[in-house]
């Protein structure tokens, strides 16, 4: 089997009949490109979005009699209520109907994965590991996706989304479908175990993003975590585990990535050398760099400039 809806999107108009629960869709670029892909299975549905380019702000997107469960990737912003969450990879986002979600600001390109129940059938079936109605708050969660429960939904998720792409024998794919179904029922039912909810506070949020908004705008200099600290008024304690929260890195990690993804799209564009583009920034060991490029993108800094070499 393969995809219900394989469709390419290109105006926000378009977009909007798509989610109609949408109240308001701001596009950032004019070069707006959206990949979506649903696959209407028999337990729910699940849907792929890529995002090429889209929108800064999005207000509304909730479904009517459906508990959604997503996965994405790249750092979003979201409002509920009065709440500010910062999510991203490391998280898996449940949200049930009847809730606005306001989508404040995220990464420019990213994609995410989300499962679509029916509520009536989702709470018919968690009712069987509890003993009363359940009755699940009218809050978004967000659950950790790098605890066991997590990474285990997550590859399974992973494993449905390969078998509908590459249509997959039905009986695989139903299978899995049933064992997701019964893994995310059951994690619910057992929300205060492996699966616990992240509550971030609206100074933390802010601070996260005022510290990679710094690290980016000077990530070309000889940046420390002392000075980015001094900058942020934080301790070292404090940034290091505020970054290994939202973003499952250090904050020297987290500068590295940065430097790299740079330096990749400098050698994509630029004329200049593998080692100028190092230097500048901030890799002074030209092996050095050669080993984090390789382990960051599964390919050395000379393989990008041989494939340019070969496209001109």
């Amino acid at each position: 089997m393969g995809w219900d809806l394989n469709i390419e999107i290109k105006d926000p108009e378009i977009y909007i009949k798509q989610v109609p629960t949408i109240t308001k869709h701001i596009p950032h670029s004019k070069d707006y490109k959206i990949q979506w892909r649903l696959a209407k299975l028999k337990n729910f549905e699940i849907l792929n979005v890529v995002w090429e380019a889209g929108s800064t702000y999005t207000a509304g997107y909730t479904f009517p009699g459906k508990i959604v469960f997503t996965f994405t990737d790249g750092d979003h912003i979201l409002k509920v209520g009065s709440k500010e969450l910062l999510v991203n990879q490391k998280h898996l986002v449940m949200n049930q109907p009847g809730i606005e979600v306001i989508r404040l600001r995220h990464s420019s390109k990213y994609s995410a994965i989300s499962i679509y129940i029916d509520e009536a059938r989702f709470l018919t079936e968690l009712s069987k590991y509890l003993d009363n109605s359940p009755a699940i708050p009218k809050v978004m969660q967000v659950i950790d996706s790098t605890t066991l429960y997590g990474h285990s939904l997550y590859q399974m998720v992973m494993t449905l989304w390969n078998l509908i792409e590459t249509n997959g024998h039905p009986i695989v794919i139903e299978n899995l479908e049933i064992a997701i179904f019964s893994t995310l029922v059951q994690g619910t039912s057992y929300g205060n175990s492996d699966n616990q909810n992240i509550k971030v506070s609206e100074t933390g949020i802010a601070r996260v993003r005022e510290a990679a908004e710094y690290i980016r705008a000077n990530m070309k200099k000889d940046l420390t975590i002392a000075q980015i600290c001094a900058a942020m008024n934080c301790s070292s304690r404090s940034l290091q585990i505020a970054f290994a929260r939202h973003y499952g890195v250090s904050p020297s990690q987290f500068l590295r990535n940065i430097r790299l993804e740079a330096a990749r799209l400098e050698l994509m564009e630029s004329n200049k050398t593998i080692t100028e583009i190092a230097f500048e920034y901030g890799f002074y060991n030209p092996g050095r760099f050669t080993k984090y490029f390789q382990q960051h993108f599964g390919k050395k800094p000379s393989d990008i400039l041989r494939n340019k070499s070969f496209a001109i």
